[in-house]
């Protein structure tokens, strides 16, 4: 057998296998991990999208939980998994753009090991300061924290969350030394008794700030949020440029069939424009997006620039 034949009988196994992976898919239970806990936000949007992908795909979306390590620990379970369209994540933004400089360790490339298929959802924060501190605005909690250095404190969910990076972004905009603690669940109770000053929350602590038990300051985002639209974002006060929040795309392993990636990029959108989804999403405060997997590509390749760049402490 000449090598070219060999070549050529090469060639042909790899594109039949190609086919083979994308013919009759999805054929049995797509498995779509969430790298957080049941209860969180991502845990939410994750569902949601499930439910509706298992409507359009005609087979079950089995949602499993793998929290720990900032989401790292999923999406490596998600990352050496084989290529068949049967195993996706629901990822945040920290487990694939931030690095060792915000104390995420990887074990995977997420350029290597990882397909782009869509962002799904943003959820912008809203940066919150306990009662205690009897401040109006971002500008007062600046002063007060210029005149005591690391005397306060700022909460996050965890390495490379949004919130710490958003917590960093501001000590280094602002000239602050706010000490990082990092917390496995909500940071909100140790802030409303005021023993952390300070937390970049998402969204969902709207209710509480209209409850009267935090204060909110301002957004993390570069527009103001449509529930809390008298809340000025952190660039308006002071920080032109200032944005720090988080968001939530869906991921396969490398190798996956670019049809299938298709497939499931386009019935995700269309589930972000069903009322049922959309409405759910906007209601906890997240924004629904969808992309095409070349602009998701482009997304992950800028933040992750950003996020190397920017000023970090752990």
């Amino acid at each position: 057998m000449t090598r070219f034949i060999r070549l050529l009988l090469v060639a042909l196994a790899v594109q039949t296998s190609a086919v083979a992976q994308t013919t009759g898919w999805p054929a049995k239970p797509i498995h779509l991990i969430v790298p957080f806990a049941a209860g969180t936000a991502p845990d939410v949007i994750g569902r949601l999208l499930a439910d509706s992908l298992a409507e359009s795909l005609a087979v079950p979306v089995v949602v499993e939980n793998l929290p720990g390590a900032g989401g790292t620990i999923g999406v490596d379970h998600v990352a050496k998994a084989a290529g068949d369209g049967y195993t996706l994540v629901l990822s945040g933004d920290a487990a694939i753009v931030v690095g060792d400089h915000y104390g995420v360790r990887k074990q995977y490339d997420p350029s290597r090991d990882l397909t782009p298929i869509t962002q799904v959802a943003a959820t912008p924060n809203i940066v919150v300061v306990s009662n205690e501190l009897q401040v109006k605005t971002l500008q007062d909690f600046v002063a007060l924290a210029r005149s005591q250095p690391g005397r306060f404190s700022y909460a996050s969910a965890g390495n490379g969350t949004s919130s710490h990076r958003g917590g960093e972004l501001l000590n280094a905009l602002a000239g602050l030394d706010l000490v990082h603690v990092p917390t496995t669940g909500s940071p909100m109770p140790d802030v409303i008794s005021g023993r952390i000053q300070l937390f970049f929350a998402n969204a969902a602590a709207l209710p509480l700030v209209r409850e009267g038990k935090v204060h909110a300051l301002a957004v993390s985002s570069l527009q103001r949020l449509p529930g809390a639209p008298d809340l000025p974002t952190v660039a308006e006060s002071g920080y032109p440029g200032f944005e720090a929040v988080a968001w939530f795309g869906l991921l396969a392993p490398s190798g996956t069939s670019p049809d299938i990636v298709a497939r499931l990029q386009a019935e995700t959108g269309k589930a972000l424009t069903r009322p049922a989804v959309r409405d759910k999403l906007q209601a906890m405060g997240a924004v629904p997006l969808g992309s095409t997997p070349q602009a998701f590509t482009l997304l992950i390749q800028s933040e992750t620039a950003k996020w190397s760049a920017s000023p970090a402490r752990h």
